[in-house]
């Protein structure tokens, strides 16, 4: 741990650090990782369980000392398909960001929403959740979203996604926004609408990075380097294809676009961020 930390000092980088207690196999519905024998219906309604996540994120604080600790990823997809389970993380939640801030008050504790799935775009559609965002007030220190739209079930193209489907983050939430997974899919998959290409993909992180500069996001986190080496199967077979770089390490095209804007001076955060 302290190598890490002396990294990110030599680097003068910052950590954001995600603790994901759901399992996104099942579209997040219940806790990951319980052993065997458990009571898995209870889950996140277990007190052994509220205070296992407690003591982890106190555990990461204290250690790793990050600059973010995201707790709870792409949460609002529990909070649909699993309402009792959400209750009892959001108790839990709270506990861990009371925890974390008594230690450690300058470490910004949030949890993370998927954006195509809020917005009614996923796999259920519904109008836009945004209420899931109020649920966490008053403990909130940033707001977090993965965005795959190639995954949504109304856009096929870039040139489809609305013109304000990132600008309108900015008009929830006047405090500090960070894109905490972003991918977009190189290849089109047999039974799946969207069509991708090098091309897409290099023309949809054009359009994110522009939009989270003008925006006054502060993070944006591409969600793989490389496309995994050997296939994903099942449904997440969806994410084979999102790496900026192909599986050998040879380039697709929008890994100049990541460099490019890497080397950029990091522009003044948005007011009130």
């Amino acid at each position: 741990m302290r190598l890490e930390r002396d990294l990110l000092r030599q680097y003068d980088l910052s950590l954001l650090f995600a603790i994901d207690p759901t399992d996104g196999a099942v579209q997040r519905t219940r806790v990951a990782g319980l052993p065997e024998g458990s009571d898995t219906e209870a889950g996140f309604l277990r007190d052994d369980v509220q205070e296992a996540l407690v003591a982890y994120a106190i555990y990461i604080a204290t250690n790793y000392e990050p600059e973010y600790l995201a707790v709870g990823v792409e949460i609002n997809m529990l909070r649909a398909r699993a309402p009792g389970q959400f209750v009892g993380f959001l108790k839990a939640y709270t506990k861990v960001y009371d925890a974390v801030k008594s230690i450690r008050p300058e470490t910004k504790v949030f949890p993370t929403f998927q954006l195509e799935d809020l917005l009614g775009r996923l796999t259920q559609e519904h109008p836009p959740q945004w209420d899931a965002i109020g649920a966490f007030q008053g403990r909130i220190d940033a707001l977090a979203f993965s965005t795959y739209p190639y995954l949504s079930s109304s856009i096929r193209l870039v040139r489809e996604i609305p013109a304000d489907y990132y600008t309108q983050l900015r008009e929830r939430f006047t405090g500090e926004i960070l894109i905490s997974e972003a991918g977009y899919a190189s290849a089109t998959i047999e039974g799946h609408s969207w069509v991708g290409s090098e091309r897409e993909q290099e023309e949809f992180l054009t359009l994110l990075l522009e939009h989270a500069e003008a925006n006054g996001f502060s993070v944006v986190v591409w969600g793989a380097e490389r496309d995994p080496v050997q296939s994903r199967q099942g449904g997440a077979a969806v994410l084979n294809d999102v790496g900026l770089r192909y599986s050998d390490g040879s380039d697709k095209l929008a890994w100049a676009v990541w460099r490019e804007w890497a080397r950029r001076p990091l522009p003044a955060p948005a007011e009130g961020n």
